[in-house]
């Protein structure tokens, strides 16, 4: 059984839905301090051609906040002028009357925190696609928070009767395998592959866009083959 740890970000890229893919439990990491100009609220699209980076409004956004506590700024502009960026991007996209209605009636919702908003758009594509997994939020699990990073994840791994913890590869930097195996939690990292897919009228492909591209360009069937291209060193 295995477990992946990761901070809620908003439609994040298919490398990170390849994570989900690849556990049993997923934790939103979301007692965590919020990251400015990271990926938690921002992502890129394809438009016109170029790749186009969107931002999730919110109110008095603070480093010193967790993601939890961190509230989105709905308001006269979002999400008003997002959907707007949307239809101009993917109107004539195959997949646009199946996946703009989900992407709105995700906004029509307005969760509060970032963090909730974020993981609804996760397991919105989940479902879409007609897969199961269980989410967790990391809040919500008793675990000692006062403990180094590498120790804090181990205890979440093993609260959750797992043995097997995923990380992204960049994590090779910062924890190391011997540490994890000498707590019993097996540590592998996840090697994204981000086949090419057809975007539009686009002449070159532009890979790790948000999720929404994926979805837009490609069927059901298609992304789900797609979230099973990784490695796992």
């Amino acid at each position: 059984m295995a477990v992946a740890i990761m901070q809620p970000y908003f439609f994040p890229y298919l490398g990170y839905f390849q994570l989900v893919q690849a556990v049993d439990d997923f934790v939103f990491y979301d007692d965590v301090m919020f990251i400015k100009k990271g990926w938690i609220n921002r992502n890129r699209i394809l438009m016109q051609g170029r790749d186009f980076l969107f931002t999730i409004p919110l109110e008095n956004q603070s480093q010193n906040k967790t993601i939890r506590e961190s509230n989105v700024a709905w308001g006269a502009d979002f999400p008003a002028k997002f959907l707007a960026q949307l239809d101009s991007a993917y109107k004539k996209a195959p997949q646009y009357d199946f996946v703009m209605p989900l992407i709105r009636d995700l906004l029509a919702s307005q969760p509060e925190s970032m963090a909730e908003l974020a993981a609804k758009s996760i397991q919105m594509v989940w479902q879409y696609l007609g897969l199961e997994k269980r989410f967790h939020f990391s809040s919500q699990l008793s675990d000692n928070q006062a403990e180094g990073r590498a120790d804090r994840l181990i205890h979440l791994t093993k609260g959750l009767g797992d043995s097997r913890y995923i990380n992204a590869l960049n994590g090779q930097s910062l924890y190391e395998k011997g540490y994890f195996a000498e707590q019993g939690v097996e540590l592998l990292f996840i090697n994204p592959s981000l086949s090419p897919y057809t975007q539009g009228k686009a002449t070159e492909f532009m890979p790790g866009l948000s999720m929404i591209d994926v979805l837009m360009w490609n069927t059901k069937e298609q992304v789900n083959q797609m979230l099973t291209n990784y490695s796992l060193e």
